[in-house]
């Protein structure tokens, strides 16, 4: 009965990732598997386990695998320079934006539409609102109206807090209520008054961030590529752009920090416009599928 360690020796040959149908599997995954709630965004993703370096996505027919070089949870900084550098959460964010969007368009039968758990309405609101939050990054990103930023950020962090700690309130009666909601929503909510109190110094501390973790990124990846050259699982082209680019970003951070967070402000007000757009857009052609499924219903028989 083959499991999925059986398929996962090529991993340690060099070969990137594996990708194994679930079909093939008759054992099912074991608790070493940890579900991880926080990745690099992958397309056809439906969820992501860890198992000490090796990192799994499950899709819906498959399990793809790679070799992470550190474990997370022994190594998290070790992980986000070599594993995954701001450069490749970037461009993977943006594939998997693309390829999303471009497979939703293939999925418009009244099956595919009667299964979404999301009414049209919702998306269509969900749509505005995440236009509308792009386009204040958009005139951050543009030196317009700079000090949103210092109250959005901290703004943003104290809700989810409040969340957090509502959530915790509302439910300490119940079996699924954590003991820790509450706690940890008030010091969420205390971390967002301290960033807004405090804005300058966690700006310096964004930038520092920013400026290690690019110069760490650039150095492992173009020492591997002067060194190994031909045996790097990720590919030459690509560990050479991700090194390159790190290093523009670092060198940016240093010189003119203030103009790297204008680029980065205004990719994540891309970002979010183009999730904004495809949901406004998705919704649009929920209602009107929805609408001619009601109005075939409706029309006599002939």
């Amino acid at each position: 009965m083959p499991d999925i360690y059986d398929y996962l020796s090529a991993l340690h040959q060099g070969i990137w990732e594996v990708v194994i149908p679930k079909d093939l599997l008759t054992v099912p995954l074991g608790p070493e598997w940890k579900f991880s709630p926080i990745n690099v965004p992958s397309p056809g993703t439906i969820a992501s386990y860890r198992n000490g370096q090796y990192h799994l996505h499950e899709t819906k027919d498959e399990y793809k695998v790679h070799l992470d070089r550190y474990d997370p949870e022994k190594n998290p900084f070790l992980h986000l320079i070599d594993d995954a550098p701001l450069i490749l959460m970037i461009m993977e964010t943006l594939q998997t934006i693309y390829m999303t969007s471009r497979d939703a368009k293939k999925n418009t039968t009244p099956d595919f539409i009667s299964d979404q758990q999301v009414t049209w309405k919702f998306r269509l609101m969900m749509g505005v609102i995440l236009l509308f939050f792009s386009g204040i990054l958009l005139m951050m990103a543009l030196n317009q109206y700079e000090h949103l930023f210092s109250i959005l950020l901290p703004g943003v962090v104290f809700l989810n807090g409040a969340l957090v700690f509502a959530r915790g309130f509302f439910m300490r009666k119940r079996k699924e209520y954590s003991k820790n909601d509450l706690a940890n929503g008030v010091l969420v909510m205390a971390g967002g008054i301290i960033m807004a109190l405090l804005w300058e110094l966690y700006l310096f501390i964004i930038v520092f961030i920013l400026t290690i973790w690019s110069f760490g990124s650039a150095y492992v990846n173009l020492k591997r590529v002067i060194r190994e050259k031909k045996d790097i699982p990720r590919g030459l082209w690509l560990s050479l752009g991700l090194g390159t680019g790190s290093l523009i970003f670092g060198v940016l951070a240093v010189i003119v920090p203030d103009f790297l967070l204008e680029i980065l402000i205004g990719i994540l007000a891309v970002i979010v416009g183009i999730i904004g757009l495809g949901l406004l857009l998705d919704g649009y052609g929920m209602r009107n599928a929805e609408h001619l499924m009601q109005e075939q219903a409706e029309a006599p028989a002939m």
